[in-house]
């Protein structure tokens, strides 16, 4: 003989710790389907769904700019890891991009997870920089002042430190 357990809202226990279940599992971002529980790609507690078109453009015009960039593609990268950043950089922030040095490995780490970096032809060509001499992963075919207004038209949010 098989009993049946109800509680007072006339639910069976399996009901009940299915319900709760999914209470529970909503709220650690789980999504509980009859007797499959799936994780959701879940965000912090109390933060904004971000949509696959959250596009951000980043402006670093001066060497003393890139800091803040650098701080603002740290701080999206780790909490918007879907988003689609962009760099553009011009002016003075190019003698920055010569060689290897800390910036420009960071840069590279965060190209690899999807950050594309854009420099000027003409702010490069101002300073007497040789295109050859900055990384192979920042495109050059696009003036700095073309690159903002073509992001901007692209949806991208426009940032400058």
């Amino acid at each position: 003989m098989e009993f049946t357990i109800r509680t007072s809202a006339g639910l069976t226990r399996r009901d009940a710790v299915r319900r709760i279940g999914g209470t529970v599992g909503a709220a650690a971002g789980l999504a509980v389907s009859g007797r499959e529980t799936t994780a959701m790609q879940a965000e912090p507690a109390g933060t904004p769904v971000v949509s696959p078109d959250f596009k951000v453009v980043l402006h670093a015009a001066e060497e003393q700019n890139w800091p803040y960039v650098l701080s603002n593609l740290r701080n999206l990268t780790q909490e918007w890891p879907r988003a689609h950043l962009r760099v553009v950089v011009d002016g003075t922030a190019v003698y920055t991009l010569q060689g290897e040095n800390d910036l420009t490995t960071e840069l590279a780490t965060m190209n690899a997870a999807g950050v594309e970096v854009q420099v000027c032809p003409n702010a490069l060509r101002e300073h007497q920089i040789d295109p050859t001499t900055i990384p192979s992963y920042a495109r050059t075919s696009l003036g700095g002042v073309v690159a903002l207004v073509l992001a901007q038209r692209e949806g991208f949010a426009y940032v400058k430190p």
